[in-house]
This record gives C-alpha cells, sequence and structure tokens, in this order.
C-alpha cells in the first residue's frame, strides 16, 4: 500500500473561452496527477497542485559561502584603495575627484562599484530567501510518502526531504497562521471522516465520472478543496474566539470578590495573549495592546 498523502487543494472553476472550447483545451483542464508520465513530469504535477507542496531548499550553508567570498572580496579592495592613498604624491588628486588622473584609483573605484552592487544584490535577495518560513513537519512528510509510495524519482534527487530537511523553506506564505493550523487538523479530520464512511474507493474510481473533476486518482492521496477546509476552519474559530472573549466576563459577573474578579482577569489576560503569540505572527507591541485591551473588556 501507498504511504497517503494528506493535503488540502485551492481550485476554482476552470476558465472558459466561450461555447466554442476546443477539445484539446477541455482534456487539458481535466488531466490528473496520474495522467502525467511517471517521474518529474509526474511529481511536478504533484507539487502545483497545491501550495503546501511547494517546498524547497534554502540552500544557507552555500548562500554563507559566497557571502563571505564577496564580502572578502570588497575588504582586499578597500585595502587596495587605502594604500593608493597613503601612496598618492600629488595631493591635489586626493582634494579633488575632478582633477584625479591616477587611472590604477580610478579603476579600483569601478571596481568596487561593481562589487558592491553584486553585494547589496546578493544580500537583499538572500534576505527575501532566508524570510521564508520553514515547511510543517505534515507538509513534508507528505512529499517523502508520495516518493517513497510511487518511486519514480531518483532517491539522490530526492535527499533535499531527507537529509537536508533543516534546511528546507516554504514558498507559500499563508497570511493567517491561526486559520493555517486550523486548516491542518480540519484536513486530518476530513481524512478520517473519509476512510470511515467508505467514500474514497467511489471517488476515485476511474470508471466513474465522479473522478473527472479530481486531482489524483490516488486512493492514498487526499487533496481537498482549499475553499471547504477554510470555510471549516473559520467556522469552528467562531465559537473558539467566542468563548476565549466571553468566558471571563460570565465568570467575573458570578464572582462577588474583588480578589477573585482580578484573579479570573490575569488569568484569561495570560491566557489571551499566549493564544495570540503562539497562534498569530502578532509583533511585541501587538501582543501589549491586546493585554492592555483585555481587562477593560473583562470588566465591561
Amino acid at each position: 500500500m501507498k504511504p497517503r498523502t494528506e493535503s488540502d487543494l485551492e481550485a476554482g472553476p476552470p476558465a472558459t473561452g466561450g461555447q466554442h472550447e476546443s477539445k484539446e483545451h477541455k482534456t487539458a483542464t481535466k488531466l490528473q496527477i496520474e495522467d502525467h508520465p511517471t517521474g518529474y513530469p509526474r511529481y511536478s504535477a504533484l507539487i502545483a497542485s497545491h501550495d503546501s507542496f511547494q517546498v524547497y531548499r534554502r540552500f544557507t550553508r552555500l548562500r554563507s559561502r559566497l557571502h563571505l567570498i564577496k564580502q572578502d572580496k570588497l575588504s582586499r579592495l578597500e585595502k587596495q584603495l587605502d594604500k593608493l592613498d597613503r601612496d598618492e604624491d600629488v595631493h591635489l588628486f586626493l582634494g579633488s575627484c575632478r582633477e584625479d588622473d591616477n587611472l590604477e584609483r580610478q579603476t579600483t573605484l569601478a571596481q568596487i562599484d561593481k562589487a558592491l552592487a553584486e553585494y547589496d544584490d546578493f544580500i537583499e535577495r538572500s534576505s527575501r530567501i532566508l524570510a521564508y518560513d520553514a515547511p510543517d513537519v505534515r507538509q513534508v512528510a507528505n512529499l517523502r510518502n508520495w516518493i517513497d509510495g510511487n518511486r519514480c524519482i531518483a532517491r539522490a534527487e530526492t535527499e533535499y526531504l531527507t537529509r537536508y530537511d533543516w534546511d528546507l523553506l516554504r514558498a507559500a506564505h499563508h497570511d493567517d497562521n491561526a486559520i493555517a493550523q486550523l486548516e491542518a487538523f480540519v484536513v486530518r479530520a476530513l481524512v478520517w471522516v473519509r476512510r470511515l464512511s467508505r467514500f474514497r474507493k467511489h471517488d476515485y474510481d476511474v470508471n466513474t465520472n465522479d473522478s473527472a473533476g479530481m486531482i489524483s486518482r490516488d486512493p492514498q492521496v487526499h487533496i481537498f478543496s482549499k475553499t471547504t477546509t477554510s470555510r471549516i476552519s473559520r467556522i469552528l474559530m467562531i465559537p473558539f474566539v467566542t468563548m476565549l472573549l466571553m468566558a471571563p466576563v460570565i465568570i467575573c459577573q458570578s464572582l462577588s470578590t474583588l480578589l477573585a474578579r482580578t484573579i479570573v482577569i490575569v488569568l484569561f489576560t495570560s491566557s489571551f495573549t499566549s493564544v495570540l503569540s503562539g497562534l498569530t505572527r502578532a509583533r511585541t507591541v501587538e501582543l501589549v495592546i491586546a493585554g492592555a485591551t483585555g481587562p477593560s473588556l473583562f470588566r465591561a
């Protein structure tokens, strides 16, 4: 049995070009992962099917190596320029760049300008790459499971998922970290429901028309609609947030002593800021504001 792969998928309706759409285009829109040739074509189709599969190497060590080399090159050019300035016999050349006829210094400055441009560009590119989040363990495991189950990619070319799992990045960015974590739970729940209800075999039966709209016919690959998982997650988030905000208010209303109310407010404010810190990308200032706003809300 092939290892299972779980994910959610955002797939809108295919774009239509009117009633005279070609048969080739209709066929292309119905391609499933298994319709692609085995090997990289099929593996690429899987990765392209959903943003949670967009996991690649960051190459941090190589970037650091190149960074050090470019830095040292600039250091050597800097020393070379300092030596030219110290050895300059015509002091007028040092006091006016317009009158400076020292060709060696002009050449060195041109080299510094070029090296600095490369250095700055490399730092900016590396900064963008290093800012990407690391993938979740589940996302990496999904790709490993698919590779182990299909065995269509050379082992040496998939080592980036095993040997270099510490150096991976997630190319797709999720704006709401709390919803993303809840969606992961929803996906696992949907997989469990699908297995329990035994609908999976019918959904992916290649002899039925129901499989035409699916991304994969593999019964071990679970890819759900991003719209569905997101909607379910947001619905589940509503009672959680409501309980988190209203529970201390209700408890405080039932308490008669000021000390007991104060303890409840402190506990729930700490819990509230902890939840914000763990589930969102809130900055320290935002956590302070939320912590300061919480007690006033509870007293209301």
